[in-house]
């Protein structure tokens, strides 16, 4: 090598700066980093189904944000019947005339007054005892002429060993609270101490219509023909409206 060619390189090598590489190299490694956890997360988002909506390179990155694909089927709603009939739901209270308090009028030596009936029975002193049962089925019908429907119960007053006297009572229900309307049998029906089969009791229309008969047993009641007999609320009280109204006949004792 000459001398001009020694002074041309000394020349240049008199120029030349020189250059820090870290920066560079570090610059280009994050750029590839970068690259490379984007790369990963959009093929985690398509291999879960959905789609990365955004995605923010910085110094630290946030989790995707991503929306439900199509793959998972429309959503679906349950049908709505239409035309259906809707059920009836009945406003008759619910009461239980074996087992509740309330108001009965004087039948044979059962003296008046409010009861308390525990499944159909109530003591009445040491010796008597009244029970109570509704008529199965049910006999209800406005009797009174008052929005609402009375029942009609059984109403049994017993001297123990004695007899045992049977009578209707007419009951208004009001708010789940019973009171009563009135004794159905009218005094001359009742006189003679019939018997009341409950499953022979009816309504026809406001008249409850009544089967009676006697039995001619020990207690002093007459041995009768059976017989029917209606009964109407009138004026404030039970009324015969219908069937025979005389006193019967006993049967000759067989």
């Amino acid at each position: 090598m000459n001398d001009f060619f020694r002074a041309q390189l000394a020349d240049l090598a008199a120029q030349a700066v020189p250059a820090d590489l870290y920066p560079r190299v570090l610059t280009g490694s994050r750029r590839r980093s970068r690259r490379r956890t984007a790369a990963v997360l959009a093929a985690a988002v398509v291999l879960s189904g959905g789609f990365a909506t955004t995605v923010l390179v910085g110094r630290s990155l946030p989790p995707p944000v991503t929306t439900p694909s199509g793959s998972a089927g429309p959503v679906t709603t349950p049908p709505t019947l239409s035309g259906s009939p809707s059920a009836e739901v009945s406003s008759e209270p619910v009461v239980d005339v074996r087992n509740a308090s309330y108001d009965v009028p004087a039948i044979a030596v059962c003296a008046a007054g409010r009861r308390t009936f525990v499944d159909g029975t109530e003591r009445d002193g040491p010796y008597n005892h009244l029970t109570v049962a509704e008529p199965s089925p049910p006999v209800r019908a406005d009797l009174d002429g008052v929005p609402g429907d009375e029942m009609i119960v059984l109403v049994s007053c017993r001297v123990e060993g004695i007899f045992t006297r049977k009578q209707l009572l007419a009951l208004t229900v009001a708010d789940g609270t019973l009171r009563p309307l009135g004794l159905v049998l009218d005094s001359r029906t009742f006189d003679f101490f019939p018997w009341i089969d409950p499953a022979l009791v009816s309504v026809r229309g406001d008249v409850v219509t009544v089967r009676i008969e006697g039995y001619g047993n020990d207690d002093g009641a007459a041995r009768i023909a059976p017989e029917e007999r209606g009964f109407a609320y009138r004026d404030g009280a039970f009324v015969q409206v219908s069937g025979p109204t005389a006193r019967p006949s006993p049967l000759p004792a067989s």
